[in-house]
């Protein structure tokens, strides 16, 4: 009797949660955390209003007005930023039913519960897939859900983001039931709506980043295989998993036909005129802003170790942060365990593909990436590297849970010897230990952009050079009395609690294996403290007073930002032929700020996926000249009115406008939305065409065009030859032309080939690239109605594909569930 006693106290680690609510227990706790986390939001009478979604409603306005209009038909072309561009790169409807538009968007009253329940139910049922008993799930579901990061972009209104994460672990669980259970058709229905799902999120980057973590449990899957001589499995498994994602990019081909259409017009297909451009992709000096700091890749284990998300006290490589991305400390300790006592070989594919990540999210900071940046595919086309760490902390995770597994199967074979506990412990807290000490020693606190930045202010207060001694001696006091301290202290701080919750996880971990506590007790703690430190560390970077009243409508914040000088333009911009002067709103950052362009067209906007022609001309044309402004280029773009808070004494503009720091001046030279010009210059190539435009070449629009082409036949010049616009919508713009003689329109639209159809009298005719960005026909003699139109297939025929192969998905998962229960003859219900 005393031998069984002592038997089933040396097996503590019998699953605590076994019963038959323990997976109702698990995810009731799931349910509850987000609430409490987002209590405000979900149960209270607040609600986000980020500023990029701010930015996103109001750069939407004219898709909104439209709609209105239009009785709910889909504009598709934007009118309102940037001179214009295809409608669904900001925001369009999704004709095609599925989950995320009949059910989840039903409840974004309570947001952001729902895509956090979706994430957090999907890392659980994978968990318990992969094997881990109930409480550990729920602990790994913790890990994940409640890194920083997703507080942080949730506040920042960067909600596609957070919704594409929320549809990964259901992914990997089709994959996983496909892979390894017999249940493969199951997982293929699984895998292809939850795909169909994470495609239709519309955050292209957060599905690359995890296609790398498909990648590799791929090969090591069929590594294995091939090992086995299992061929046919292997052949199976790839068949079923070439299915599910052929199902759902045909499910989501209604959004990606036209993005795919779209990217090599944007500055994700590259520049036309770059010197280093190779016609696809970012530059790698944008795409590398916000690379992550090798040193700051410790905020892993330390939150706020180089100043968290203080705009004064953040001193790391970044141009700012909201906030780290940060593991937790039971997860560092637990990963530290699973990578050095697990025996699961599979844990080095996870820490493999997390410290990959963890490399490329250092950008321009490690030399390798500037390689993968031209070699790996679509690697060119994002930007923001430190994102790649939220691959991190998910791999990283599941090595944590391979950590916990180890130790309770530690207890079941009786090993009371901790000796192997001594290097990831030690690791752990000797890490902490290090910089608690070191640290003043170790880190510079302070950066080279902030001392350069104070350094210029003192200068020009002073009428010094920022290299003056004294300039530099005082920006030296300024930075070691007002910055240094807090940031030291912050690492002091930060690190005592990295310490003292390792400490705790430590010592439950040392109890349990002394056996003086169950695995229930283990488990609980584990959670308990995890929860505690990830939710408190979240917490710092949500902003409660950042947070509206639910009733307050988006368009009212925007409307509350409206000047005076807006309310003038709002009038001054509409003309009797449905179009509206553009504005230039140079006062108010023109082309990172939407707000503008909720009120009246603007040449600038809010949008990380603009035309890549427009960009050129922001960057490289527009700012140029003798007056510091390419005049010619305001005036073929439709740019009436210029804003600014003083006074402008620009050659060729007018003062309408004054009132306190407002003032608003008219270009007494634009030109009207259609002109024809007297001679056409055909140019050969873009970079040419470009230097055309520039003040410098002597181009005048209202006379010449230039055309992209090897030669174009002369036009004669009609002083009577006349234009009207008599319809001017999203879709489509009809103009009626007269002339004498053969002739050549502009017409101040931008030039964007998919979709837009001209026809004159009925007959189609050839868009031509007219003036670098703009559109261009050649018109014979005569009387004509003159008719564009934007109907791009990827729209009409994307859609249809997205009904049938949804359709697909539905009906095989109607039939699996027929085949499931279906009745027998007893009448009981079929087990399959």
């Amino acid at each position: 009797m005393s031998r069984s006693r002592t038997s089933q106290s040396a097996s503590p680690s019998q699953d605590p949660g076994s019963g038959k609510y323990r997976h109702l227990l698990a995810l009731s706790i799931l349910f509850l955390l987000p609430v409490l986390l987002f209590y405000s939001t979900i149960l209270g009478d607040r609600q986000f209003m980020g500023h990029d979604t701010i930015q996103w409603r109001a750069g939407a306005e004219s898709i909104f007005e439209y709609r209105e209009a239009y009785d709910g038909e889909e504009p598709l072309w934007a009118t309102n930023m940037f001179a214009g561009m295809p409608a669904y790169t900001v925001h369009v409807s999704k004709s095609v039913p599925h989950l995320d538009n009949k059910v989840f968007d039903q409840l974004r009253m309570i947001w952001p519960a729902v895509p956090y329940w979706v994430l957090l139910g999907g890392l659980y049922f994978l968990f318990t897939l992969m094997g881990f008993r109930p409480l550990v799930s729920l602990l790994g579901a913790i890990f994940i859900g409640f890194t920083t990061y997703f507080p942080i972009i949730i506040e920042a209104g960067h909600n596609i983001k957070f919704i594409a994460y929320s549809y990964l672990p259901w992914m990997l669980s089709g994959y996983w039931l496909i892979t390894r259970t017999s249940a493969r058709t199951w997982g293929l229905v699984l895998f292809a709506i939850a795909t169909t799902l994470e495609f239709r999120a519309g955050h292209p980057q957060v599905t690359y980043y995890f296609v790398y973590l498909f990648a590799t449990l791929f090969l090591y899957d069929s590594w294995q295989y091939y090992r086995q001589k299992d061929h046919r499995t292997w052949g199976i498994v790839t068949g079923l998993l070439t299915l599910g994602v052929a199902l759902a990019v045909l499910g989501s081909a209604e959004q990606y036909w036209r993005l795919l259409e779209y990217s090599p017009h944007s500055i994700r297909g590259g520049s036309a005129i770059s010197d280093t451009a190779s016609g696809a992709g970012l530059s790698l000096e944008y795409a590398f802003t916000w690379s992550q700091g090798i040193a700051e890749t410790l905020t892993l284990m330390i939150p706020d170790l180089f100043g968290g998300s203080s705009s004064m006290a953040y001193w790391g490589e970044k141009p700012g942060t909201s906030g780290p991305h940060y593991l937790g400390a039971v997860a560092v300790l637990l990963f530290l365990v699973g990578l050095f006592r697990s025996r699961r070989q599979i844990r080095y594919l996870f820490a493999g593909t997390g410290l990959l990540a963890i490399t490329f999210s250092w950008g321009y900071h490690f030399p390798l990436n500037e390689i993968w940046f031209h070699l790996l595919p679509a690697f060119d086309k994002f930007r923001t590297p430190e994102m790649w760490l939220t691959l991190t902390i998910f791999c990283f995770s599941i090595v944590a849970l391979f950590g916990i597994e180890h130790i309770l199967q530690w207890a079941d074979e009786k090993r009371a010897d901790l000796k192997p506990l001594l290097l990831p412990a030690g690791l752990a807290l000797g890490t902490g230990l290090l910089i608690l000490l070191g640290g003043s020693q170790m880190f510079s606190f302070e950066n080279e952009r902030e001392y350069t930045q104070i350094a210029q202010q003192i200068a020009n207060q002073n009428n010094l050079s920022p290299d003056n001694s004294q300039v530099q001696r005082q920006t030296r006091r300024i930075i070691e009395s007002r910055f240094k301290p807090e940031r030291r202290e912050l690492m002091r701080s930060d690190t005592l609690r990295y310490l003292f919750f390792t400490g705790l996880g430590l010592f439950l971990i040392v109890l349990f294996l002394k056996q003086k506590i169950g695995a229930l007790w283990l488990l609980s703690g584990l959670i308990l403290i995890s929860t505690v430190d990830l939710l408190a560390t979240g917490k710092r970077y949500l902003n409660e007073e950042s947070l509206a009243d639910r009733n307050r409508e988006l368009t009212q914040v925007i409307e509350a930002q409206q000047t005076p000088a807006d309310r003038f333009l709002q009038e001054r911009t509409r003309t009797d032929n449905g179009y509206q002067w553009r504005v230039l709103p140079i006062d108010r950052n023109p082309f990172n700020n939407a707000i503008p362009s909720y009120f009246y067209p603007t040449l600038g906007g809010y949008s990380g996926a603009k035309l890549s022609l427009i960009q050129d001309v922001i960057e490289n044309g527009l700012f140029t000249g003798p007056m510091g402004i390419n005049k010619p280029l305001l005036d073929m773009l439709n740019v009436k009115y210029l804003t600014s808070r003083r006074e402008l004494p620009l050659p060729g503009f007018e003062e309408v406008y004054q009132e306190q720091e407002h003032y608003v001046y008219e270009n007494l030279s634009v030109l009207p939305k259609a002109w024809f010009v007297d001679r056409v210059e055909p140019i050969r190539d873009s970079r040419g065409a470009f230097e055309a435009i520039l003040p410098s070449s002597g181009f005048d629009p209202s006379t010449t065009a230039i055309v992209e082409a090897i030669r174009y036949p002369e036009v004669q010049p009609d002083s009577d030859a006349t234009v009207q616009i008599r319809s001017y919508t999203a879709r489509r713009i009809e103009l009626e032309l007269e002339r004498s003689t053969p002739g050549f329109l502009v017409l101040s639209e931008i030039y964007y080939p998919p979709g837009w159809q001209a026809r004159l009298n009925g007959e189609e005719i050839p868009i031509l690239k007219t003036n670098y960005l703009l559109r261009g026909f050649e018109i014979p003699p005569g009387s004509h109605q003159l008719t564009l139109e934007f109907h791009p297939r990827s729209h009409i025929a994307g859609s249809k594909i997205s009904w049938a192969a949804n359709l697909a998905q539905w009906g095989l998962l109607l039939i699996l569930l027929a085949v499931r229960y279906r009745p027998t003859r007893t009448g009981e219900p079929h087990e399959s």
